[in-house]
């Protein structure tokens, strides 16, 4: 006991000090004049794993606060938990579920004049899914003389989940729009689902669009296209070289390297014999093939 009242009597000025000035700002705090401001809390809303929102529901609730500005600044910066909606236990249908001032911790002096919203209305449903037809969507067009032969999804399908009506409600899914303004060679690469606006979620993994650009006419021709057999034996051509219509620019025909120009033809464990097989031609990418003449050749192994 000696000990506390010594510690209590010393530097009692200065501690007396301190409590009246921290009163005296208590005061002034309280007394200046009040403010007001918006904080919004997110929201989240507990449901079991079979059951989930049918309907929009608002992500933050925006609680309008009154009071002084140094309490109110504290708050506005104070990262706040969110108010959790627990429907953990219900079943389908309706909820109301309503806002109150103590869904927001106010200091002394804080007060709230009013909750945006007031109350939600939550329409539960069981969760769904459902494979459904995607839908490619392009923008643009490829440059002059070149067309799109084809364009598809793979998958063809993809599983989405969400509330029942709204599962219901999608017959398709589209892509997001792809440009393909200006492109000379076939496109592949995985793509964005449209579903958003659906209120549904994918279930499966992104599909890849296939784009096939093709030139429809030719306005150069290039001579004397090696060609190149893929095979572990010797090879005996009866043509040596092909002819090759392209699509392309009088710059982009000026500086293109020959090298990366040929022709393949691929008999990768094929035995020793004689074939008539397709040719396929190997260009850069800002050149379109148009025609390859001939477009087969005879080869022999041995």
């Amino acid at each position: 006991m000696e000990k506390l009242w010594q510690m209590l009597l010393t530097n009692v000025g200065t501690k007396l000090i301190s409590i009246a000035i921290a009163v005296v700002l208590w005061f002034v705090v309280l007394g200046s004049r009040n403010v007001e401001a918006t904080k919004e809390i997110p929201l989240e809303v507990i449901t079991p794993a079979d059951i989930i929102p049918a309907n929009e529901i608002p992500e933050k609730i925006a609680f309008r606060l009154s009071g002084p500005k140094a309490f109110l600044r504290a708050v506005l910066d104070r990262r706040e938990d969110p108010i959790r909606v627990n429907l953990s236990g219900a079943k389908p249908g309706l909820v109301t579920y309503r806002f109150f001032s103590d869904n927001i911790r106010l200091p002394i002096g804080v007060k709230v004049l009013s909750i945006n919203p007031t109350a939600i209305l939550i329409k539960l449903e069981y969760l769904k899914r459902r494979e459904v037809p995607v839908r490619p969507v392009l923008r643009g067009a490829p440059p002059e003389g070149y067309r799109v032969a084809r364009s598809v999804v793979k998958p063809e399908t993809v599983r989405i989940k969400g509330a029942e009506s709204r599962v219901d409600g999608v017959t398709e899914v589209q892509t997001t729009p792809v440009d393909i303004s200006g492109i000379r060679q076939s496109l592949e690469k995985e793509v964005a689902l449209d579903i958003a606006r659906y209120s549904v979620q994918l279930d499966s993994p992104m599909p890849h669009l296939f784009v096939d650009v093709e030139a429809m006419s030719a306005n150069f021709r290039i001579k004397n296209v090696d060609i190149r057999v893929l095979s572990s034996y010797k090879v005996r051509l009866d043509e040596k070289a092909v002819t090759v219509l392209v699509r392309a620019d009088q710059g982009e025909l000026k500086s293109l390297d020959r090298s990366k120009v040929y022709a393949v033809v691929d008999l990768k464990g094929m035995p020793k014999g004689r074939y008539l097989r397709p040719v396929k031609v190997m260009l850069p990418e800002e050149l379109g093939l148009v025609k390859v003449i001939p477009d087969k050749v005879n080869v022999t192994l041995y």
